[in-house]
């Protein structure tokens, strides 16, 4: 009984020296465990048509503009002076200068949008022509104050009604007009800062209103 004993001993010290030595590892299931999935991303959105904004950059000049009611050129006085140009845009070359209290001459005058105006359009109760759609976003390229509005919609202009039109942005306008100097014979532009309204008005004409 005591050899058998000290056999059953001895198998049992040497299985649990052999586990000491070699730690246990599942053998059925290794590969599934050191399987590297390789997992491809999910595929891209599809793009959608994305209607384009006006661009912000694009100058308008607006011609023969005398922007308030009863405007017209012809003799003036000033009551700003400022540099005469040669062309309607501050970075062109002065010809000359001409003083506030002047009696100038004008004959033409242009608005200078830059940038235009960004206006979305809306449902219009008046009657519309064919252009833009409701939802459309169109460069505003008339002067604020104008009777009609002109706007520019994928590379055509269009009239409408300012009612049709919900103002995102306003036009940054400059108003410039030609204009000549009697004592010095100086000709160019210059950048409007002021005027009486009695001196650029046609004669009579607010009175016929």
């Amino acid at each position: 009984m005591r050899a058998s004993m000290a056999v059953l001993t001895a198998i049992l010290a040497v299985g649990l020296t052999g586990c000491g030595r070699r730690p246990a590892q599942r053998t059925s299931d290794s590969a599934t465990d050191t399987t590297t999935v390789s997992i491809r991303p999910p595929p891209p959105e599809p793009v959608t048509a994305v209607a384009q904004s006006p661009a912000i950059d694009e100058e308008y000049i607006v011609h023969g503009v005398c922007p308030f009611e009863c405007c017209k050129y012809g003799d003036w006085t000033l009551l700003q002076g400022g540099a005469l140009r040669t062309d309607p845009n501050g970075g062109a070359d002065s010809v000359g200068t001409v003083v506030a209290g002047a009696a100038v001459r004008t004959d033409e005058g242009v608005m200078v949008l830059h940038p235009p105006g960004i206006a979305v359009v809306v449902p219009d109760t008046s009657a519309r022509s064919s252009g833009p759609g409701l939802g459309d976003t169109v460069a505003v390229i008339s002067y604020t104050g104008a009777k009609v509005a002109r706007v520019r919609s994928q590379d055509q202009e269009f009239e409408m009604s300012w009612q049709a039109l919900r103002m995102l942005r306003e036009p940054l306008q400059r108003w410039w007009v030609h204009m000549t100097d009697p004592n010095t014979g100086q000709s160019g532009w210059l950048q409007m800062g002021g005027v009486r309204a009695q001196d650029v008005g046609a004669a009579n004409s607010c009175k016929n209103k």
